[in-house]
């Protein structure tokens, strides 16, 4: 005997009761290894996850928040160790210590040097640039034009290459200046440099090299000065090996040089502005900063400087309490708590790593086993899936890898959305499999932040009202609700924690607030629901009603071409859809599955009785073979609609279970007797539906439901007692024929499916007040009390007949052994609505069962005639 056995923890075992009503499926037993290390696969893998998640080292600085109330024992230092400062404080300090550290500039080498070159550049430019001007003009006046095209094309090439920037109208205005100085244009010779620098650039030119070279007497940088925030700037000069410190009040900065040189040519060109503005250009042109930053210098400096910045601030002597219990946590405690866990880390090392981590590894054995062990013992229709057991692990692991992301960034553990998998999870599966994942996840995401206890219950209550919001979705705008409820436990919880811990309200509203966000990802579990079923290739209970509008493509169709079919859909789904919610099935399933089984039926739909609006009847002209072949084709038919419409496939398989594999008993009576008094058999093979049988209570019902409404309408005076007659007949012969074996239907849940379709159709079928204009009916009583007169002893016997379904005297007979399946049921052949379609019903009734006539008195010897089958329910 096993432990869990022993424990009286194990699964039942199938038991024999009844013809397979238990029973295992040997066929996977060599498969079961793959099963089970798929299983573990997923658990360790959870596991591993988990314990990722977990913070590491500083467990304080995760899992206590300034504000909080010591609620554990007075902690009092171990030994004596360090206060650390926290590390923003250090990089803060680091930061002053780099902005602090002056910057590094060294002498330009002949700085004047370069500006006098530079201004001799530019003169030469310039002189070249107005020389082809003039020429141009020289050589347009002399009818040149040749001669002055080049001239032109010479003065714009040397224009872009100046070294000086200068607008269209300043090239202009100094061009037009130098045409009037020069008074004799008869010849293109070039001036005389004197000349030159009497004219009007040279002039400007002269000016800016002045404010030039007052500046580098100053000295000035190669940055503008706000940039330097250092009040002094260390300088060197690398020819002497030597450097200085120098006040940046006593510098000029770049953009401060170009502001001075502009003020001074303001003053000195008073007169016309154009010429500053143009003597500033030329200033900016020239000029070279005495002093160039030197970047990578002054970052060495600075990150030298930063490293010396020591994180330690005072102490702890051992026996020093560190916090009490009540007490309330500051930035102070915290520093200590975090120094003291770090300062253990140092001492121990890897032993307080593995005591840690051996921990996290327990804790998370402990919630993911109490989960998957909840799914083996109790929840095996989902234990028995791969799908749904990669899916439920796949949603917690999306939550997990939040925690690990949340804990490690500036944020609150109420960011995660648990809420959103607890909703998730009831959707896809139901409430309690959803309640039982949303106390693991509480659980874990506490246990990470130091067993808090406040977000466990805070998560776990939260969750719990977005699964009671959705336990029976109707539609999307639902989700808005479960935001809201959700919003609602995280707030309650927090609130009760104010109240109980006296917290101030800024300890709390960080946490409300991330609530919320959480809450708000809740509202958005449509779109995650909308990846799981195209994913994993699952139906929730959210598609089901989207397949139910009778507006979709596919049912509209089939109003519209098979009227009566659809009519006869419409019924059953109601029929089903009351019978599975008595008896606790999947009552939206059932109903889907119903629209769509016979879906088949829009391909010829002339063949059914139900869509025949005149007297000719096609099957009048064909065997009962054929005719069984095509009532048989609506399921084939259904299959590929069903396909290329898209349906899932747990309502597309009620499209064959519908039927099973039941027999055309109609046809098959038609076929029998036409063989009658020949020697040819009837193969019954020719006259089943192809099946499968239903695998399910969902499909079990609809086969039900289909056939009883079906059959129910060949009934001329639907009476109570004809119903539940018919109701009997139909559900007896779909057990004999063994179409409900794999359905998990008990005894109590046909007793309920009987009662749940004799109330409707008792109110489909419900009798009518007359009017004064129709003729009165007399009742006829249910039975017959004939007389019976014989030889023997008895001098009077009375015998009470009944009437069938149908209205045929039949005589009460004792229990009957066991029909075979094969046997004919020609009882069910009237049941069929063909019987009342086709103008041979009558004849194969009476050929079959000899009830058309009321029981007749017998001779004395007690013999009796006329009595038919009992009425046993094969397939229609």
């Amino acid at each position: 005997m096993g432990l869990l056995e022993l424990l009286g923890w194990s699964r039942r075992s199938p038991q024999p009761v009844g013809h397979d009503l238990e029973t295992d499926d040997e066929s996977e037993a060599p498969e079961a290894w793959k099963q089970w290390a798929l299983r573990g696969g997923l658990f360790l893998g959870l596991v591993a996850l988990t314990v990722g998640a977990f913070p590491r080292g500083d467990f304080y600085e995760y899992t206590v928040e300034v504000g909080d109330t010591w609620r554990q024992s007075t902690l009092s230092a171990p030994f004596n160790f360090p206060v650390y400062l926290d590390q923003e404080r250090v990089e803060a300090r680091r930061d002053t210590v780099r902005a602090n550290t002056s910057p590094y500039f060294r002498e330009v080498q002949g700085a004047s040097q370069k500006l006098t070159e530079n201004r001799d550049t530019l003169r030469r430019q310039l002189n070249r640039i107005l020389e082809a001007y003039a020429s141009y003009r020289y050589h347009r006046q002399q009818g040149e034009r040749e001669a002055a095209r080049q001239d032109s094309l010479d003065y714009v090439r040397r224009r872009r290459n100046a070294q000086v920037t200068l607008s269209a109208s300043q090239w202009e205005y100094l061009a037009s200046e130098y045409a009037e100085e020069v008074q004799d244009l008869r010849s293109p010779s070039r001036q005389s440099a004197g000349q030159m620098s009497s004219r009007l650039h040279g002039r400007l030119l002269e000016a800016a090299f002045e404010v030039g070279g007052q500046l580098l007497s100053l000295g000035v940088m190669n940055r503008p000065r706000d940039s330097v925030v250092t009040d002094e700037i260390i300088v060197r000069n690398q020819q002497d090996q030597t450097q200085r410190r120098v006040e940046k009040d006593n510098l000029y900065g770049l953009n401060e040089s170009f502001e001075y040189a502009e003020r001074q040519l303001r003053e000195r060109f008073s007169e016309n502005r154009e010429h500053s503005r143009i003597a500033a250009s030329f200033f900016r042109a020239i000029f070279v900063p005495s002093l160039q930053y030197l970047r990578e210098d002054t970052m060495e400096e600075r990150d030298q400087r930063a490293q010396k910045v020591t994180a330690i601030q005072g102490g702890v002597e051992e026996g020093e309490p560190i916090v009490r219990t009540g007490q309330r946590v500051t930035r102070e405690i915290k520093r200590k708590l975090t120094s003291l866990e770090r300062a253990k880390s140092d001492r121990l090392g890897s032993n307080i790593v593995a005591k840690q981590l051996s921990g996290e590894v327990l804790f998370t054995l402990l919630g993911f086993g109490f989960f998957f062990f909840y799914l083996y013992l109790l929840r095996p229709e989902i234990w028995s899936k791969n799908r749904d057991l990669v899916l439920v692990s796949v949603v917690l692991a999306f939550i997990i890898v939040l925690y690990g992301i949340a804990i490690r960034a500036p944020w609150s553990l109420y960011v995660v959305p648990v809420p959103l998998a607890s909703v998730l999870l009831t959707i896809v599966f139901n409430s309690r499999i959803a309640l039982i994942g949303t106390l693991v996840l509480a659980l874990t995401g506490g246990q990470m932040l130091g067993l808090e206890l406040e977000y466990t219950v805070a998560t776990f209550f939260a969750g719990a009202f977005g699964i009671f919001s959705v336990r029976d979705i109707k539609n999307r705008g639902q989700f808005f609700v479960s935001g809201g409820l959700a919003f609602a436990g995280y707030a309650l919880v927090l609130f009760a924690t104010w109240l109980y811990l006296d917290l101030p309200f800024g300890r709390v509203a960080p946490d409300l607030a991330y609530a919320a966000i959480a809450s708000a990802i809740t509202i958005t579990s449509s779109l995650f629901l909308w990846a799981l079923e195209r994913i994993f290739d699952i139906t929730t209970d959210l598609t089901l009603l989207e397949l139910s509008d009778t507006n979709r493509p596919l049912l509209k169709e089939l109003s519209l071409r098979a009227p009566g079919s659809f009519n006869h859909t419409l019924q059953v789904a109601n029929l089903a859809e009351a019978a599975a919610d008595r008896i606790g099935a999947h009552a939206l399933l059932t109903r889907v599955g119903a629209l769509y089984h016979d879906i088949g039926k829009m391909k010829k739909p002339e063949y059914f009785v139900e869509n025949q609006r005149t007297m000719s009847n096609p099957h009048d002209e064909l065997k009962p073979r054929m005719s069984a072949l095509i009532i048989a084709s609506h399921v084939k038919e259904g299959l590929e609609m069903g396909k290329d419409d898209g349906l899932p496939e747990q309502v597309h398989k009620f499209i064959p279970m519908h039927h099973g594999t039941a027999r055309i008993e109609y046809f098959y009576q038609k076929a029998l007797s036409r063989t009658e008094n020949t020697d040819r058999s009837v193969p019954e093979s020719e006259f089943r539906y192809p099946g499968p049988k239903p695998d399910s209570k969902e499909t079990g019902i609809l086969m039900l439901a289909d056939s009883v409404e079906a059959a129910s309408r060949s009934l001329d005076e639907p009476s109570p007692r004809r119903l539940e007659n018919l109701i009997d007949l139909l559900f007896s012969e779909r057990i004999d024929d063994g179409q409900l074996d794999n359905t998990n239907l008990t005894f109590r849940d046909l007793r309920l499916i009987k009662d749940t379709f004799l109330k409707m159709l008792l109110g489909i079928y419900h009798v009518r007040v007359k009017y004064p204009d129709q003729e009165e009916e007399s009742a006829e009583p249910d039975f017959e009390v004939v007389s019976l007169r014989a030889d023997r002893p008895y001098v009077n016997v009375s015998v009470a007949y009944g009437q069938d379904a149908w209205g045929a005297w039949v005589e009460p007979e004792p229990a009957s052994p066991a029909r075979s399946r094969k046997e004919p049921r020609p009882q069910l052949a009237d049941a069929s609505p063909h019987s009342s379609a086709y103008p041979d019903a009558e004849e194969i009734r009476a050929d079959q069962n000899g009830r058309e006539e009321a029981p007749a008195t017998e001779s004395a010897s007690g013999s009796e005639s006329g009595g038919g089958e009992e009425a046993s329910p094969q397939g229609r």
